[in-house]
């Protein structure tokens, strides 16, 4: 089969599409023919390997799995446990390391069902970008009908489902993006919109019950003093890394301050629960591009540069 390999860590010029053996699925996973994934900071740094840490986890001077990817959606072709939830033919969605690949093997434990009426190409946007944003205004400190929720870096993957699923909570929704973005936070149902090239958002008047930190942008203290007395710092992801969700471990533990770094893990209900959103129209996922396989690396080496708005797509077959 095709696959975007790499074997060493570097830029988006590191990547190459090349013929490997087709996986073989173990008893707990299911062998998919990939239809589209999607590109997530995940997939960029797993490629450059920064930060550091990184190395640690996915191979120290090289990665340890060579075919990229991780969001996929596709059809079962192959089932080995006999209690299988799953049939070939199935269509699915979810998680599938290695996914920029004409075929995955996919833990039955990350994947679901594919509504009807969503297609492969949106179905593969509600990964890690979807769950995470779930994940952040749900399971941690649960949003209730009415709060103010503000969201930096709204344009982002994550972005651009948290703030959706924030306005189908109930919630009044603060979008912070760039010049680019504005309109379309907009259609997606921010009631606010600010652009923090011209506007300082640390200096607004607003307090916030939420504020959901995808970019990275503005110190931890500096996002804390926008919030209400009993409100809640979501540090999602963005370019400070690591230390930036220690940082708010060490809040939360040392000055009993309620900031949670959100580390998102996939659980099927969550997965089950986006494909219904979307299936009903009550989110839309946000796709900038899809790119052929071939293309990948110009998806990930654009990804990396954070010029994308929302999702960017892999169509594979």
């Amino acid at each position: 089969m095709k696959a975007v390999v790499q074997d060493r860590y570097g830029s988006a010029d590191a990547l190459r599409l090349e013929e490997v053996d087709t996986p073989v699925p173990d008893a707990t996973s299911v062998l998919l023919k990939v239809r589209s994934a999607s590109v997530n900071a995940l997939d960029w740094r797993l490629m450059s390997g920064r930060p550091f840490i990184v190395r640690f986890m996915f191979g120290l001077r090289r990665p340890k799995r060579r075919i990229r990817g991780v969001d996929v959606s596709g059809e079962v072709v192959e089932v080995r446990k006999p209690d299988s939830r799953f049939k070939v033919g199935d269509a699915v969605f979810g998680l599938g390391s290695g996914s920029f690949a004409e075929f995955v093997a996919a833990d039955e434990s990350e994947i679901t069902a594919k509504p009807e009426g969503v297609s492969f190409d949106d179905a593969a946007t509600l990964g890690i970008a979807a769950f995470t944003a779930l994940q952040a205004l749900r399971h941690q400190n649960p949003i209730r009908p009415g709060q103010s929720v503000a969201i930096t870096g709204a344009g982002s993957g994550v972005g651009t489902f948290a703030v959706q699923l924030a306005k189908s909570m109930g919630a009044k929704v603060t979008a912070v993006t760039t010049t680019e973005n504005v309109d379309l936070l907009r259609s997606l149902g921010a009631d606010t919109v600010l652009d923090h090239r011209t506007q300082d958002f640390t200096r607004v008047p607003e307090r916030y019950d939420h504020i959901v930190d995808i970019s990275g942008l503005s110190s931890i203290g500096a996002l804390r003093r926008l919030l209400t007395p009993k409100g809640a710092l979501l540090v999602v992801g963005g370019r400070g890394g690591f230390g930036r969700f220690l940082g708010a471990g060490l809040r939360r533990r040392i000055l009993r301050q309620r900031t949670f770094g959100i580390m998102a893990g996939c659980r099927v209900d969550d997965l089950a629960l986006l494909g219904r959103l979307a299936a009903e129209g009550k989110i839309k996922p946000v796709i900038d591009r899809a790119y052929s396989l071939m293309e990948a690396p110009q998806a990930m080496a654009k990804a990396a540069r954070h010029q994308a708005k929302g999702k960017l797509v892999i169509h594979v077959s």
